[in-house]
């Protein structure tokens, strides 16, 4: 028995959700005991009617009693208990009670002829509001029940009292069109209150949902823009240092070529180039993993053309290994040709690297209704579910140290992303790994014209 004050919205998780209405509750049984408190005395005080002192003050008092409970039992497990379904059963129950209790006080003042029968909607609304569809509904189910029993039977009150047509059915011993009509407009507004609001929460915090979602995008894309910049510019900054060093390295080993010294030194000096190279070619990964290339615009590119893309950039003894299966009919997608193939070109990348030497990666492309979808197989070990869930945090690889940066995948998945594509990666122990990229693809002429 207390006004509709709608709980606001939260973006956190749905037991976060249920424990701020659990909240908002609380205050709203408060000031429904106080208002029946008033109500109570204003009717038996001022008016002077006769009502069960007793009985009146009991069903309040079991209202704010539990309400106490409800708010130590908040107070201290409300950071225990992050199950939106705990919260749930806490809150039906709790309104179940205030259902039972609003049936009693009514019961015995006069039933569905005293005019805060109307608080039944008020309860409902309240619920749809709080609680999931499953539980509203069958909080309408036994608030249905409810008012047939106070048709049914209840205690009169003589300034209540009407003519024959509002008479308990026990007392009439049949059932009058009047009360029948009554019955029907009250399950109508029951279906309809429940009905509505539950679809009109849902939809709030569906459309919540979507705009977390797109925050949490927001901010990724913000992270990958700084994340970007930092490493090509110590991809740029570096790069100059290690030239330098090259060119001695290359002069010091020219001087050394006529010159009677030992073969370690040739060999250290040899082995200083090599991880000269070794460095450049990472910063070289760095630069391209880092999306140096986001501002290339937008083009449309064939699946096939994307696959030639990808062979190029491929080194020739990892080609012969690749096989492409070509099944999307020269599916066209709308993306930046170069970093896309870059991207895709780093995850068979990853393939052979964690096959064993001298085997296959399989690249399956095929078109779907609206996606082209490109599978990517490999023969390795495969991953636990443990690594798994980490796959595509920034800096986190299974490769040795010194073999790999760490951005690969995540740079990948946000290159992916920002063309409404999607990058799954599935993998167990000792069965391999498939990575599957879905880029949304244009229509074809003959497929945006309805068939007649």
């Amino acid at each position: 028995m207390s006004p509709i004050i709608a709980p606001p919205l939260s973006s956190a998780s749905a037991g976060d959700r249920m424990s701020i209405n659990a909240a908002w509750l609380i205050k709203l049984r408060w000031v429904a005991v106080f208002g029946q408190l008033i109500t109570i005395l204003v009717v038996g005080s001022l008016l002077h009617i006769p009502i069960r002192w007793v009985v009146l003050f009991a069903a309040v008092a079991v209202t704010a009693g539990s309400n106490i409970l409800l708010t130590l039992f908040y107070r201290r497990l409300r950071k225990a208990m992050d199950s939106g379904r705990g919260w749930e059963n806490v809150l039906l129950g709790v309104m179940l009670l205030d259902l039972f209790s609003l049936t009693a006080l009514l019961y015995f003042t006069g039933g569905m002829t005293n005019p805060f029968c109307i608080f039944y909607m008020v309860n409902l609304t309240l619920a749809a509001i709080v609680l999931p569809g499953r539980s509203v509904w069958w909080l309408a189910a036994i608030t249905a029940v409810s008012i047939a029993f106070l048709f049914y039977d209840h205690v009169d009150v003589p300034l209540l009292t009407r003519p024959e047509r509002m008479q308990t059915l026990r007392e009439l011993g049949q059932i009058p069109l009047a009360q029948t009509g009554m019955y029907v407009a009250f399950l109508t507004c029951i279906f309809v209150i429940v009905y509505f609001t539950t679809r009109l929460t849902d939809e709030v915090r569906r459309r919540d949902s979507e705009l977390r979602r797109a925050e949490l995008q927001r901010a990724r894309s913000e992270k990958l823009e700084s994340l970007g910049t930092l490493a090509a510019g110590a991809a740029h900054e570096l790069s100059t240092p290690l030239a330098t060093i090259a060119v001695v390295a290359k002069e010091v080993q020219r001087e050394l070529a006529g010159t009677p010294v030992s073969e370690d030194l040739k060999a250290d000096i040899a082995l200083i180039r090599t991880e000269l190279d070794r460095c450049r070619h990472i910063l070289d990964q760095m630069s391209a993993d880092a999306g140096q290339a986001t501002g290339e615009p937008l083009v449309e590119v064939t699946s096939t053309q994307l696959a030639e893309e990808i062979r190029s950039l491929l080194d020739a003894r990892l080609v012969d290994r690749l096989r492409i299966t070509d099944r999307s009919d020269d599916a066209v997608v709308r993306a930046p040709r170069h970093l896309l193939a870059q991207s895709l070109r780093g995850l068979i990348k990853n393939a052979f690297d964690a096959s064993p030497e001298g085997s296959s990666v399989v690249v399956l492309l095929e078109r779907t209704a609206k996606h082209l979808v490109m599978t990517i197989q490999d023969e390795g070990p495969g991953m636990p579910p443990e690594i798994l869930s980490r796959i595509g945090e920034p800096f986190f690889t299974t490769k040795e140290p010194g073999s790999g940066t760490g951005l690969g995948i995540f740079l990948a998945k946000n290159v992916i992303e920002r063309i409404d594509g999607a990058l799954r990666i599935e993998s167990n122990s000792n069965e391999g790994t498939t990575v599957v990229v879905q880029l949304l693809r244009k229509r074809e002429p003959w497929e945006a014209t309805p068939a007649p």
